[in-house]
């Protein structure tokens, strides 16, 4: 009887396949979980932006609009980093609602405006909408 060792060229194309189907599907989950996190950063960035204008309106009401730059110069924010690397730029605008009863209510628009990534975002609401264009 004749002993036949090894795998056949069937054999091992399967297991090829099958490692590059696992491959992809790592692949596929690693680019999401990228993504993801990023956006998650520029969330944060936003709302990290919002409220240092929120600090810097409390200390100097005489403001309507400061710039990324001029809350990271004055040390209200710590850094306005893209997560695609560069530095985004950006600016907060503030309005004043004045109610009956004395106490009033600040809206903030944050317009963030990084590499691959604009939009504007509506605090204390959260909202958030795409720009084509950065405004600034």
């Amino acid at each position: 009887m004749k002993s036949n060792k090894g795998y056949t060229l069937v054999e091992i194309l399967a297991v090829v396949i099958i490692l590059g189907i696992l491959s992809l599907i790592g692949v596929i989950s690693y680019t999401r979980y990228i993504s993801s996190s990023k956006k998650q950063a520029y969330n944060t960035l936003a709302k990290s932006a919002y409220q240092a204008a929120e600090e810097y309106y409390m200390n100097d009401n005489l403001i309507d609009e400061v710039t990324l730059n001029e809350l990271v110069e004055l040390q209200y924010l710590e850094n306005a980093t893209d997560p695609s690397g560069g530095v985004c730029t950006g600016k907060v605008s503030i309005t004043v609602n004045n109610s009956s009863n004395g106490l009033d209510s600040n809206d903030y628009e944050v317009i963030l405006c990084c590499a691959n990534y604009n939009y504007t975002y509506l605090f204390p609401t959260g909202t958030k909408t795409k720009n084509d264009e950065c405004p600034l």
